[in-house]
């Protein structure tokens, strides 16, 4: 095994890697990626097209079926366990990760850099700076931990000389590590240029606060059919995660073309003509888009969530999240927002417009 082992579990982390590794490519040179295979099809999907670039770009990749049943899942953890031990340096894309919790373990590396598997990164930073147990934002309060817990302990072993966040995110480092920035130098050199879709119709980019319990779903493609009316969104780009009745919904109601991108939407958005106006949720891509697409005339736009969206059983940690990463998007960006409005569900009589 390689000196340097990546281990990720998203398209978004795949791709992060791949942005690290071109920015550094000495420190990348024995590169090899750990792709913990994802359970649902679409992030498969997106994750195989990714190791194509992955290999085009000379880097070494290898798949680990981490979640295809208990003795499948034994084996393959022990292969990866043997490649924790072995690496000098590990690329870590989500320490919430309870897989990769586990193998931590059995690393004697002397690197760690974490590269952003979203927005989520902000939460990780504050949980490894403040303390509390490493909890993902939406799975509801806080639990007191010293420091992180033994994630942060491991960070903060004698053996480890560095600690790096490579992070598109606004972010403090934590103490004992540092901050490099992501600028998605890999997928501008790479792709593009932007193309944008001749008249004036937006794309709108859905989300999974549905499919997390954050959102009602009826209040979710409200907001939805008042976007596509008001303006004129053409294109519904689904996120990975969203269900197919839920889709199929927002079709009905919208007549907005439902897209399932093959690639992270800040490749497709330099691989496809995309909307002048590109519209999100509070998500990581509305740190990312805006670097992606900077130079072209394609704008991102957020969409705020109403409070009276939010499901009755969401933790208020889930609550302030959302808004902290929505203020911190529109201030890093200066992205124009679009208030909340139609609340109420449209009468089957009121005209919606076409599917551009």
């Amino acid at each position: 095994m390689s000196d340097t082992l990546a281990l990720v579990e998203s398209p978004a982390q795949l791709l992060n890697v791949l942005e690290w590794a071109y920015v550094h490519p000495g420190e990348a040179a024995s590169l090899t990626i750990a792709v913990l295979q994802p359970v649902d099809p679409r992030s498969r999907a997106q994750v195989r097209r990714l190791c194509r670039f992955a290999s085009q770009s000379k880097v070494v990749w290898r798949r680990y079926e981490v979640r295809a049943g208990y003795l499948g899942r034994a084996g393959e953890l022990v292969r990866l366990g043997r490649a924790v031990a072995a690496a000098r340096r590990l690329v870590i894309g989500d320490l919430f990760s309870r897989t990769i919790q586990l193998l931590l373990p059995r690393s004697k590396a002397r690197e760690v850099v974490v590269v952003d598997d979203g927005t989520a990164t902000t939460e990780l930073v504050s949980l490894l700076t403040y303390g509390g147990q490493l909890t993902r934002w939406h799975q509801g309060e806080l639990k007191p931990s010293a420091k992180g817990g033994p994630v942060n302990r491991w960070l903060a072993r004698a053996e480890l000389e560095r600690a790096v966040f490579f992070t598109c995110m606004p972010v403090a480092a934590p103490p004992g590590t540092e901050v490099r920035p992501n600028d998605y130098a890999w997928s501008r050199a790479t792709f593009g240029p932007v193309q944008v879709r001749s008249g004036t119709g937006a794309d709108l980019a859905g989300s999974s606060l549905v499919e997390t319990g954050v959102v009602d779903e009826d209040r979710y493609i409200d907001a939805v059919g008042w976007i596509a009316r008001h303006r004129a969104a053409g294109r519904y780009f689904a996120h990975r995660r969203e269900s197919g009745p839920k889709l199929e919904r927002i079709a009905g109601l919208t007549g907005m073309e439902i897209v399932q991108p093959e690639l992270p939407l800040e490749l497709t958005a330099l691989t496809e003509p995309i909307g002048r106006s590109l519209l999100t949720f509070a998500s990581t891509i509305a740190y990312t888009l805006p670097i992606v697409l900077g130079g072209s005339p394609v704008r991102v736009e957020l969409c705020d969530i109403d409070d009276a969206w939010i499901t009755p059983d969401t933790a208020e940690r889930s609550v302030e999240f959302l808004r902290r990463i929505s203020a911190l998007a529109v201030d890093r960006h200066n992205l124009t927002r679009i208030p909340p409005q139609g609340r109420r569900r449209p009468e089957p009589s009121e005209a919606l417009p076409a599917a551009h």
